[in-house]
């Protein structure tokens, strides 16, 4: 996400989906000018809240696959860039997955500005087993566009299942251009220097042959 992000020095900052707020906090002290973090759950942003904040951090409950068709106006035109990390592979339908990119466009300045999302691979390994050394596995229910994944992390302190779903590249770049978008790319996910000094290039090369998550870049 760093990568495809790039400096986020002076920049206003959409932090889409975001949870307990993690990464709203990390582009806050990472150098943006006012970041504000959406979540649909009261509970998240309870928790984001209770946390310590930086003073340009804000929450903000919305429905990011919801948008309003009369627009948002304490958001919309208002950033210069919109994050969402793991959050759009929870649309269950395509047009959930379109709401999430007109979120992100209308949040936008008209003119120009970025979504990121990090999100499923859609070339994911179909093979359940296939991530478990590093403590997740992802079983499709079926093959299809919008065929629910179940996703199991089991890592010390960490245990999460979901339900995330599938949608192919053609999908996601299909309902970017619906919202408004002009052009998306893909990048591929790396390994940075300190988990490869301390697991080696072995331990890591199914993950990158086959990964299991993308990022997705929208450019307005």
């Amino acid at each position: 996400m760093r990568q495809a992000i790039g400096d986020v020095t002076g920049l206003t900052v959409l932090d889409m989906g975001c949870g307990s707020g993690m990464y709203t906090r990390i582009f806050a002290n990472e150098g943006a000018a006012r970041v504000v973090g959406i979540d649909s759950s009261d509970g998240m942003l309870a928790t984001a809240r209770e946390t310590e904040n930086p003073d340009n951090v804000e929450y903000l409950k919305r429905d990011a696959a919801h948008p309003d068709p009369g627009g948002d106006a304490v958001l919309d035109g208002r950033f210069d860039l919109v994050s969402a990390v793991y959050v759009i592979c929870y649309a269950a339908t395509k047009d959930e997955l379109t709401g999430f990119f007109t979120t992100a466009r209308r949040a936008l300045s008209p003119a120009r500005g970025r979504f990121v999302a990090m999100t499923l691979n859609p070339d994911y390994h179909r093979d359940p087993a296939y991530y478990s050394r590093y403590g997740l596995t992802l079983t499709p229910s079926h093959e299809g566009e919008g065929a629910p994944v179940r996703l199991d992390v089991s890592v010390p302190g960490i245990e999460i299942h979901v339900n995330l779903f599938y949608w192919s590249r053609t999908t996601y770049e299909d309902c970017a251009a619906r919202a408004g978008f002009g052009e998306t790319a893909w990048t591929a996910v790396t390994v940075d220097e300190q988990g490869l000094s301390r697991l080696g290039p072995d331990y890591w090369a199914p993950y990158l042959a086959v990964p299991p998550i993308i990022v997705i870049t929208a450019t307005a």
